[in-house]
């Protein structure tokens, strides 16, 4: 995963998934055990699941999520790559592409 954004949406496509196969009766052990190892191996980290806790707002702006290196989590940063290795969303660049070839 490159940004916040990612993880958000496919932890949105892995809950589907997982609530789509449970209603049809096919979420076994072996199934969830599948799901969960992929999300385990998947994900830059868990930071953005901090988003879902109230008591966790603000900690990507304190001294300790800076200790910690949290990625920024307002919603106008969920697009930035967690570092400049990474992919930057066409959608999301500061200008069009024609503009900055």
């Amino acid at each position: 995963m490159g940004c916040v954004a990612e993880e958000l949406a496919l932890k949105f496509l892995l809950d589907s998934a997982t609530v789509s196969l449970d209603t049809f009766g096919l979420l076994d052990d072996d199934v969830k055990a599948a799901l969960d190892a992929f999300a385990e191996n998947v994900y830059e980290d868990a930071d953005f699941e901090w988003l879902y806790d109230d008591s966790m707002d603000g900690i990507d702006e304190s001294l300790a999520g800076e200790a910690l290196g949290i990625a920024p989590m307002s919603i106008g940063s969920w697009f930035t790559p967690f570092n400049e290795g990474r992919f930057v969303h066409p959608y999301s660049a500061d200008e069009p592409e024609e503009a900055a070839q």
